[in-house]
């Protein structure tokens, strides 16, 4: 491998964008894969650990080997490229596509380029393919957003803190500033990251600047992602297939995991395995960089692992599959005997028939609340001892929900506005001898659960632009969740969790900002208001 370090590129505005060239041994010319993110290019000799969760391009060595050039770039203003770092703004989109231009007119390109690299690197995939550059061939996303906003930033309107802080400051500043980078400025970047995003909470032109224009999107594409990415990149990645246009494209979603944070480390670990890229990845590049007739576009054009089912890839004729069933399961205040919750309420598919009925009440904060919405006690984390629940009686058979998911609330609060945090969750089945001797090893652990998917919505943000709620009336408000392929198991049970606000210890890097809430929300659920979970089962 030949490497040559510090490329200069003079930008359409003049800016210079600095980039690294790495070429197989040999004359040439190759096929180009660039990798761009507001990383700095510096450290991609860090190995791909978690606690790098930033080194996202794959193994360099593996794509020279196999004949590719790889250029590996300083997003602008950004490690050692000039100018101003403003979020993936309209000049950063425009330097992706001088760079990949600037890329096919060099001796040892043969004019066919496309990308690599996940997550923010996949972000400026999308964005770069909108700009439609002329030699951009084809387009393999790998965990990528499609929508700063809605899918990383405010889902539903609420604040992902969480994210927001590990990637601006893990991710970007820190990273540039004491981890081993060299940029030309203090902190990394000039950009007050938080600050920008905290005074745009409503969407508007700016977010929508940075919104990837899918429909403008001409090149071959094929979307990989994961189940368990909920909170930065799933909804994008299926929302982008979905408009993409052109019948070359193509979906595989896998499962792995039913950790969100072991999920974030799969990912990363699979993108630098010979044994993936040789199987999901480099065909892709072959077929549409090289020519090779590999089969890649044979078949139909979505494949998939269903979670909690072994693992084996499924085809399907589209995405989502018009084959599921949506079906409807009501909130009801009857208890499920489930789950030490606030109310223990149950889940089932027969409609309420009383014309009225005593509502859930749900006040905040809870003063039992001891990290967000966790409440802890004897050292053991209760997650959900000071939220709301609603579950189903143990499963008589296995269920399979893949699809889009959609809850409708009927709700009331005594405040101008409030937040719902929602939760799927798979409450495993345990045998009675093994429920006995966890009680005697510890009284008060909870039952063993997998978190499936989630969703938000600020109640404002029920309408665009945003409108406060009138306290005391009755809202209906339909909730987005994020899609899902999950098996429950024969003997376990479904679990909606209800709250307004979550906690790090149970939802890892993507809880949110809580705010100064104090008041109590009320869910109905009789005849006339009947707040139900709607889910596409496959039969």
């Amino acid at each position: 491998m030949r490497t040559f370090k510090d490329e200069w590129i003079t930008a359409s505005d003049g800016v210079r964008i600095c980039v690294d060239v790495y070429l197989p041994d040999g004359d040439g010319p190759f096929p180009a894969l660039y990798a761009v993110a507001p990383y700095p290019k510096d450290l991609v000799h860090l190995p791909a650990v978690p606690v790098f969760r930033f080194v996202e391009i794959g193994p360099l060595d593996y794509w020279t080997g196999h004949g590719y050039a790889v250029v590996v770039g300083d997003q602008r203003g950004t490690g050692r490229s000039e100018g101003e770092f403003e979020l993936f703004g309209p000049a950063e989109q425009c330097d992706l596509y001088d760079t990949i231009e600037w890329i096919a007119s060099r001796p040892w390109s043969t004019g066919k380029v496309s990308m690599i690299g996940e997550s923010a690197y996949s972000v400026n995939q999308w964005l770069a393919a909108a700009q439609r550059p002329p030699h951009l061939t084809c387009l393999l996303v790998y965990n990528g957003f499609t929508n700063f906003y809605h899918d990383a930033v405010y889902h539903g309107g609420v604040y992902s803190m969480g994210f927001l802080t590990f990637w601006s400051t893990d991710n970007i500043r820190a990273s540039g500033t004491i981890g081993g980078g060299t940029p030309p400025r203090p902190g990394g970047i000039t950009t007050d990251i938080i600050g920008m995003t905290l005074d745009r909470p409503v969407y508007d032109d700016w977010w929508d600047q940075r919104a990837v224009k899918v429909e403008d999107i001409d090149v071959p594409v094929l979307n990989i992602a994961w189940w368990h990415n909920i909170g930065v990149h799933l909804r994008g990645q299926l929302d982008g297939y979905e408009r993409l246009k052109g019948t070359d494209k193509r979906l595989v979603v896998l499962a792995g995991s039913d950790s969100q944070e072991r999920y974030y480390l799969d990912s990363q670990e699979r993108y630098y395995q010979p044994e993936f890229l040789d199987t999901y990845v480099r065909p892709w590049y072959d077929h549409w960089l090289k020519g090779v007739d590999n089969g890649v576009m044979d078949g139909p054009p979505v494949r998939i692992q269903v979670a909690n089912a072994g693992g084996r890839l499924r085809e399907e004729s589209e995405w989502p599959p018009r084959r599921a069933t949506a079906t409807a399961f009501y909130l009801s205040p009857e208890p499920a005997g489930a789950v030490d919750s606030l109310n223990d309420g149950s889940l089932t598919t027969t409609p309420p028939a009383r014309l009225t009925g005593q509502p859930t009440v749900y006040d905040y904060p809870n003063p039992e609340w001891t990290v967000g919405t966790t409440v802890i006690t004897d050292g053991i984390p209760q997650p959900t001892r000071g939220i709301l629940t609603f579950t189903t009686a143990p499963l008589e058979h296995d269920t399979e929900v893949t699809g889009k998911i959609t809850l409708v609330l009927y709700a009331e609060s005594d405040q101008s506005d409030t937040d719902f945090h929602v939760k799927l969750s798979e409450q495993k089945a345990v045998p009675k001898l093994k429920e006995t001797l966890m009680r005697r090893v510890a009284k008060n652990v909870p039952p063993p659960s997998a978190m499936v998917t989630r969703g938000w919505l600020k109640a404002s943000h029920r309408t665009h632009p945003p409108q406060p709620v009138e306290p005391g009336a009755v809202v209906r408000y339909e909730i987005e969740v994020w899609p899902t392929s999950y098996l429950f198991r024969k003997g376990s049970r479904i679990r909606l969790e209800i709250a307004n606000g979550d906690s790090p210890v149970a939802d890892g890097l993507f809880h949110h900002y809580y705010g100064h809430q104090v008041g109590r929300d009320l869910i109905h659920h009789d005849a006339d208001h009947p707040s139900h979970l709607i889910l596409p089962l496959i039969h």
